[in-house]
């Protein structure tokens, strides 16, 4: 079988159950939904890490943070550390950055041949915060400030993601001779929390508010993540603009496949177009927003692939992991995996030539802070089954039945010990809590000096997109 040119299209913080195939009555995603009837989709597919760069790092090296060291959005890949891009183009692919991949240092490759769009956020540390005054009004907005500004219109983000876009058809457009694999990355969904005006004017007509945000539970590890200033008047606002960003992402995947369609046309090549997140967002279920959790809202995924030789029409059940999509596309480019993966293909299962596998274990981790003290967390899934434990708080637990609780409403730990104490002695074979804390501790204190080095020195940043005085102006619908 010949090697297809491969597509992933990569959005950031794209609830997953926030599309029309998955059965969301308001959020309107025609271009996914047409993905999803002509390609398989991943039903219950998992981040690794509840955060971005964390998310990524396992993404791109199919690795566990317990093995990668990387946990928070300061993190970042060793130079020698082999990533699913590195084996692609030793295949002889070009492996084509268009966007958003969050990486810090001087390396923004990583196994990417080319890079035809930069980043929005900065390339070193110490750089964020108060430092980012490209941003006008607009900063903190896109971090720990999401309610800041809220609304219809244009923001820094929604500006990027054009930018990203352009570059990608202009890409498409013209003849390449090797092989492709293409990453595009959008910030959105990513909070700032503002869509296009007639988008946000749209739903929030229609807006609803979850179950879930009028009965949140009170688990102390995620009591620092509670927002005092979220009200439902204000939700009603968020959610409009999420659920417009969304929108407003999937008529971007439409224009890019369209695109890219008539690149596989012109050059007689196969392709496969594989649609994710790196993580979700809560949007107000549990009375929470953001992401950190491993509630089905932040923890899950969208993941869905079309082509040649992917089935049509078909939704795989069985859990599977974001630590899975190097193995996958390195699979179809009949190329090498980075070394010791944690993640596996699922070529077999999207072709149709290898059965699902209900017994897999996935799992995502976590740290927490709780009375400055760092809290390892970490989320196991089997069957319908979902399972989260938080280091030196055992009375924390939580156990849910996915498929008959899709809400996380009833927390069986108690009824289900027999579940529970499976998943707890899968846990207690590989989680080696201290060894985990001191490398988050020797981690922050390198990055601490890292932030400190970056206010202090003046190091260009040429792949960091400018952002336009036109993308700084506030909402013009509220």
């Amino acid at each position: 079988m010949c090697r297809p040119d491969i597509f992933l299209f990569l959005s950031d913080q794209h609830h997953a159950n926030y599309t029309g195939f998955a059965g969301h009555p308001l959020v309107r995603t025609p271009h996914l939904d047409r993905l999803a009837e002509e390609g398989t989709v991943m039903n219950a597919a998992y981040t690794a890490a509840p955060i971005c760069v964390a998310s990524r790092v396992a993404m791109l090296t199919g690795q566990l943070p317990e093995k990668t060291g990387v946990y928070t959005n300061e993190g970042a890949v060793g130079c020698d550390q082999t990533t699913f891009l590195h084996g692609i183009a030793a295949a002889g692919y070009e492996t084509v950055l268009c966007g958003r991949m969050h990486f810090l240092g001087e390396d923004q490759r990583h196994g990417f041949t080319k890079r035809i769009m930069g980043e929005l956020t900065p390339l070193f540390w110490g750089r964020y915060g108060a430092a980012r005054s490209d941003l006008g009004p607009y900063v903190g907005t896109m971090a720990n400030q999401a309610l800041k500004i809220i609304g219809g219109g244009t923001s820094p983000v929604l500006e990027y993601d054009k930018a990203v876009i352009q570059a990608a058809l202009e890409y498409l457009n013209n003849d390449h001779e090797k092989p492709q694999c293409i990453v595009v990355g959008t910030y959105g969904p990513h909070h700032t929390f503002v869509a296009p005006p007639e988008l946000y004017s749209y739903y929030k007509a229609i807006v609803d508010i979850p179950e879930t945000y009028r009965y949140p539970d009170h688990h102390p590890i995620l009591s620092g993540m509670r927002n005092d200033g979220l009200t439902e008047d204000i939700l009603i606002q968020l959610r409009a603009a999420y659920y417009g960003m969304i929108e407003n992402v999937d008529r971007q995947v439409g224009e890019v496949r369209e695109a890219w369609n008539a690149y596989l046309q012109r050059s007689g090549r196969q392709g496969v177009f594989a649609y994710m997140s790196d993580h979700g967002e809560q949007a107000g279920e549990h009375g929470l927003i953001g992401k950190s959790t491993f509630y089905e809202g932040s923890a899950k995924i969208p993941l869905l692939f079309a082509g040649d030789t992917v089935a049509a029409g078909k939704t795989v059940e069985q859990a599977v992991s974001i630590l899975d999509i190097g193995p996958t596309l390195c699979d179809f480019a009949q190329s090498e995996t980075p070394p010791r993966p944690d993640g596996k293909s699922l070529k077999g299962m999207l072709t149709g030539e290898q059965a699902e596998d209900e017994e897999r274990m996935v799992i995502s981790e976590f740290i927490y802070t709780l009375d400055g003290q760092p809290i390892p967390g970490r989320m196991l899934r089997q069957g319908a089954w979902k399972y989260m434990a938080y280091a030196i708080h055992e009375a924390h637990s939580q156990l849910f039945h996915i498929g008959k609780d899709p809400h996380e409403t009833s927390n069986l730990i108690l009824s289900r010990a027999d579940i529970a104490d499976r998943f707890q002695a899968y846990l207690n074979q590989s989680w080696d809590i201290p060894a985990i804390v001191e490398k988050y501790q020797e981690k922050r204190e390198h990055h601490d000096l890292l932030a400190k080095w970056g206010r202090a020195v003046d190091v260009p940043e040429p792949e960091r997109w400018p952002v336009p005085e036109a993308a700084r102006q506030l909402p013009v619908v509220k």
